[in-house]
């Protein structure tokens, strides 16, 4: 029996093999991973690493280029959506491309028809951490701390619309506390 993982795999697999196959010869220039994010985050480092396999493997240069702006990187998503279609230009994005239509209505391109998925590259789980000085050592503690002063407490995400964001802000609304967002642009920012 195939197993759920093998078979939502199998397509990628296969999608890669047809591109191989459709492509002798690729890449006979530089190929650009654009990371619609400020350098330093974690798009930015794995976007390097891989950038670095991919070149040592093709013999090719791969440059990765931040193009950090507009909420939940627009502006460099919507680069590569105006690109040439020939997989030299790349976007490593986050879950903000799932979600970025269900926020901004009016995105300069469809993530759904301007894109072709080729590979999930990685997931990273999401903790909350404290300032040592708040007398909270978890997570019932520091609800009850944030009910008693309304207020008090802030948070930094990534940015409006991102994973931290929109988990922060069901967070809560599940735990009933008032906590300020502060919004910076990027991870490596906040």
């Amino acid at each position: 029996m195939v197993s759920r993982r093998a078979a939502l795999a199998a397509p990628i697999l296969l999608s890669a093999a047809r591109v191989g196959a459709q492509s002798a010869g690729f890449p006979n220039r530089p190929v650009r991973i654009v990371v619609p994010y400020p350098p330093g985050g974690p798009n930015d480092l794995v976007a390097r690493a891989i950038g670095r396999g991919m070149g040592e493997r093709w013999g090719k240069p791969v440059v990765v280029d931040n193009r950090p702006g507009g909420a939940a990187g627009v502006v460099g998503t919507e680069l590569v959506a105006r690109s040439e279609p020939d997989g030299y230009t790349l976007l490593l994005n986050g879950i903000t491309h799932a979600i970025s239509p269900g926020l901004y209505p009016r995105l300069p391109y469809d993530t759904a028809t301007d894109f072709t998925a080729i590979s999930l590259v990685g997931w990273a789980p999401l903790i909350m951490v404290l300032n040592p000085n708040v007398p909270a050592r978890n997570v019932a503690e520091f609800i009850a701390l944030a009910r008693a002063e309304p207020g008090r407490f802030s948070y930094a995400s990534t940015g409006n619309g991102t994973s931290i964001h929109l988990a922060s802000e069901m967070f809560k609304q599940m735990a009933g506390v008032d906590i300020l967002h502060v919004p910076y642009r990027g991870s490596a920012p906040a």
